[in-house]
């Protein structure tokens, strides 16, 4: 009878668990630049090379839970997509195959090294002080489920565990049983470990450890369920996908469980390793079914999980390396992608505005906005830099000159409307709550400047006179608007109506300041035209 003592003991590691995986995804935002980008984003590229690293990455760390819930991590913090995470989710049900073969390496036994590491280098780093937390909350990962491991050590073997397995007489209480012990472990490597031990053991036969084995593959999606229900939808999906890949899976083997049984055990071996050889098999046929039908599969995820499709993944739309040869192809590349980087600006101004709408909404999204306008401003500088270093006359300095300054100002934009989300998120947990006029007003004001953005992407890097003239007018209203709304705030704390006097005041601010900011994109785009 498992007691309440050793409930509560395992709860703390879970949470840990879950603490540990939250703050990896978001350190590893902040830490992962452009190489590590293009590496993952290169082993990723195709469903089948995504299968051949998550097999190999499972291997390595010995646990799958720990390599998709990882992967859902990266997924929400936007260095994969989705389609990306597929091909790691497929090969990391190969890589536990690894496991029942190498069940004595445990990676969890690092953790502290992994701890220690990174709180050395964030001590001492350098200029790999940013790498210290992300190593640091990778090895509370593997410590966390090391402490749940422990805590759950002697239950591998113990004699009530054993006597339950003489009531496992019915192939769905068999691939229960295998779903919950993996549920409760937190790990399959651990079911299919002590199955092997037993079978190996004479305790159990092979048809009855089969079974269980596919239980264990049903009860390992179950953390990163769990993981990604505070995430984005594109985590959700990569979560959903483990959860369909392996109960598909399982009710693709379920009609043929007999004669595939069968296969295995005329194949030889030891009956331990007859079990682990149809753990080796089930997972490859899976694998290769689902690398076959990738997009119907991709299509029913998405179906499972409905939500918006503009996945943010941290690569340029336009940008190449190398820099075509040609000039004016290059530059065209550019300006497409500060086009692209005004978009951002557009697409933030208008998620701060639905969060004024929708108090409830997540704020994650603009945040991860903010980190991709940044990335593609660093992204546009090197490619203005690498042109400079090419012969060119002084017009051509001075036009790159601008296009910087104009991809600074848009970095520039994204902080602010970043810093408006922020507000609205420091006030939403101090219980804070602005009147409906004001709400509108900033309404208001937030369309008008996302408008503005709007007028200067389509005509981008054209300026005309109408262009201009229009930018031009919405920017008088703007600073006349926002004059009166200050007047009008004056008004109200002095009768005592406003209750959030200073937050309202710090908003009107960073809304002054998005105006000012768009205004010098104009005034810069409008250089264009002099050099």
């Amino acid at each position: 009878m498992i007691s309440l003592d050793l409930i509560f003991a395992i709860i703390p590691g879970i949470i840990l668990f879950l603490y540990g995986i939250e703050q990896f995804s978001r350190e590893f935002q902040v830490a992962a630049g452009e190489q590590f980008r293009a590496l993952i984003q290169r082993f990723t590229s195709t469903p089948l090379r995504g299968t051949v690293a998550g097999a190999i990455v499972t291997a390595l760390v010995q646990s799958s839970t720990a390599t998709t819930v990882i992967t859902v991590g990266l997924v929400n913090a936007g260095i994969i997509s989705f389609a990306a995470s597929l091909g790691i989710i497929i090969g990391s049900n190969i890589g536990t195959t690894f496991t029942t073969q190498l069940i004595a390496l445990n990676l969890t036994a690092f953790a502290p090294v992994f701890i220690l590491a990174g709180f050395l280098i964030g001590i001492v780093g350098g200029k790999y002080r940013v790498f210290g937390r992300p190593v640091f909350y990778f090895g509370l990962v593997f410590f966390s489920l090391s402490m749940i491991s422990t805590i759950m050590e002697p239950y591998r073997f113990d004699p009530q565990l054993i006597s339950l397995l003489s009531f496992l007489d019915n192939v769905f209480l068999e691939i229960a049983f295998g779903f919950l012990v993996t549920t409760i472990f937190q790990s399959s490597a651990v079911t299919t470990g002590l199955v092997i031990v037993l079978t190996q053991n004479g305790l159990v036969t092979p048809d009855l450890a089969i079974p269980i084995l596919l239980g264990a593959n049903l009860g390992t999606p179950t953390t990163s369920l769990l993981v990604a229900w505070r995430m984005n939808t594109a985590a959700k999906r990569a979560a959903m996908a483990h959860f369909l890949f392996n109960f598909l899976g399982v009710l693709i083997f379920l009609p043929f469980l007999g004669p595939f049984t069968d296969l295995v055990i005329n194949l030889g071996g030891s009956p331990g390793q007859q079990v682990a050889n149809a753990h080796l098999i089930f997972n490859i046929s899976c694998a290769g079914i689902f690398l076959v039908a990738i997009r119907p599969f991709s299509y029913l995820v998405k179906k499972a999980v409905p939500g918006r499709e503009d996945d943010i993944v941290f690569l340029p739309r336009f940008l190449k390396k190398p820099l075509p040869d040609d000039t004016d192809s290059a530059i065209e590349m550019i300006e497409k992608e500060i086009i692209h980087l005004l978009e951002i600006g557009g697409e933030m101004l208008r998620e701060c505005n639905n969060l004024l709408d929708t108090p409830d909404a997540p704020f994650q999204r603009v945040q991860q906005l903010r980190e991709y306008a940044h990335y593609l401003d660093d992204q546009i500088a090197d490619a203005i830099l690498e042109m400079s270093r090419r012969d060119l006359e002084r017009g051509d300095a001075a036009y790159y000159a601008v296009l910087l300054r104009i991809s600074s100002h848009g970095r520039v934009l994204a902080d602010e409307a970043g810093d408006f989300s922020d507000i609205l998120l420091q006030s939403r947990e101090r219980g804070l709550e602005f009147s409906p006029d004001s709400i509108l007003i900033q309404k208001d004001l937030l369309a008008s400047c996302e408008r503005n953005v709007g007028i200067l992407r389509d005509a981008f890097p054209d300026m005309s006179d109408r262009v201009d003239a229009a930018m031009r007018s919405i920017d008088e209203t703007l600073r006349v608007e926002i004059t009166r709304h200050y007047h009008q705030h004056v008004i109200r704390i002095s009768s005592g109506k406003s209750t959030a006097s200073s937050t309202i005041s710090r908003m009107l601010f960073h809304i002054e300041g998005m105006a000012a900011t768009i205004r010098e994109l104009r005034k810069s785009t409008r250089l264009l035209r002099m050099v």
